[in-house]
């Protein structure tokens, strides 16, 4: 009995307040909102060169470039990727190219140490043509496999370190 007396009471006194707000809502703005600036320039240096630190482009631009680029050895490949480095031991950047058979084809992913300050980050840039939904799972998955990267890098400094 008690419940129902305070259903009684609140559901009438809801409706009572979304009645009220529901003309703000109907297109008669209470308050009008300021107008969003026009961007002051335009694409900067660093958006363009957002692929490692070299100009982007659609992933098999950049699987055209990379896999023919001098300098660069084929170091993986498999019916899934392709990987091209420019040290199979101690590499300085890594270019990861899925092949036709990949559900996110075509897409490019570059993965690269950076130092800043005492610390060695792995950078990565992917640009992913493919599936929308086959090109998260693959964000996914090198995000899982840059994470597993750096904390083997981050554990082999801790070790010097000793």
């Amino acid at each position: 009995m008690q419940r129902t007396r305070f259903f009684s009471f609140v559901v009438p006194a809801t409706v009572a307040v979304l009645a009220s707000a529901l003309p703000a809502f109907a297109g008669d703005s209470v308050v009008k909102l300021a107008p969003t600036p026009m961007p002051a320039a335009g694409p900067t240096v660093k958006a363009a060169e957002a692929f490692c630190g070299d100009p982007s482009g659609k992933a098999s631009e950049l699987i055209q470039r990379y896999s023919t680029k001098p300098g660069l050895k084929q170091v993986y490949k498999s019916s899934q990727y392709v990987a091209y480095s420019d040290d199979d031991k101690n590499s300085s950047v890594m270019y990861t190219f899925t092949t036709k058979g990949n559900p996110a084809y075509p897409a490019a992913v570059c993965r690269k140490p950076v130092q800043t300050g005492n610390n060695i980050v792995i950078t990565m840039s992917i640009v992913c043509d493919g599936d929308k939904d086959a090109c998260a799972n693959l964000k996914n998955d090198f995000n899982v496999m840059t994470a597993k990267m750096q904390a083997d890098v981050d554990q082999k400094i801790e070790e010097q370190k000793k």
